[in-house]
C-alpha cells in the first residue's frame, strides 16, 4: 500500500465531518492503490467515491454522473490532470464546468501549485499528505462552492 497519507484516528473525526456525508467525489489517479486508499478514507466520512484510472475516463464520468468535487493527479500517462481540468472547465451545463477541483500529486517541479491553479484547480496538495489536509481541503471547497450535503 502506498504511503501517501498519514492515517490517524479517522473514526474520531467522522462525527465532526458529518457535513460531508452524501457528496460524490471523483478521484483520478493512474495508481490503483492510491484510488483504493482515497476511497477507503472518504467513504469513512460518508462520501460516495467514483474512481478513474485516466483523465479520459474521468472526463466521461463527469459528463455522465453528478460529481460534487474532483481530486486528480497531475502526472498520468496519456492525457494528464492539466488536460482534464481544462476540458472540465469548458463543459456545459455550468454545474459540470464549475466542479471544485483539487490537484493531488507527487509532482515536485517548481511552481506546480501555481500551474495547477492557473489550469483551473482551486487547490493543490502534495503527495504524501495527511488525511486531515485532504478532508479539510474537501470541506473548504464544498463550502466555498455553496454546496450543501444532499442528505
Amino acid at each position: 500500500m502506498p504511503q501517501n497519507f498519514e492515517i490517524a484516528n479517522i473514526r474520531n473525526d467522522i462525527r465532526d465531518l458529518a457535513v460531508l456525508k452524501g457528496f460524490t467525489i471523483l478521484a483520478v489517479d493512474n495508481d490503483q492503490d492510491i484510488l483504493v486508499l482515497i476511497t477507503d478514507i472518504l467513504e469513512a466520512y460518508g462520501i460516495q467515491v467514483l474512481t478513474a484510472l485516466s483523465a479520459i475516463s474521468a472526463l466521461e464520468m463527469i459528463k455522465q454522473f453528478p460529481v460534487d468535487l474532483l481530486i486528480s493527479d497531475i502526472n498520468m500517462p496519456g492525457e494528464d490532470g492539466y488536460w482534464l481540468i481544462q476540458k472540465v472547465r469548458t463543459l456545459t451545463p455550468p454545474q459540470k464546468r464549475e466542479i471544485p477541483a483539487i490537484a493531488f500529486t507527487g509532482n515536485v517541479k517548481d511552481k506546480v501549485d501555481q500551474k495547477a491553479r492557473e489550469s483551473g484547480f482551486q487547490t493543490y496538495l502534495q503527495k504524501p499528505s495527511t488525511v486531515d489536509k485532504l478532508v479539510t481541503e474537501i470541506a473548504k471547497l464544498l463550502q466555498h462552492s455553496g454546496k450543501s450535503s444532499p442528505l
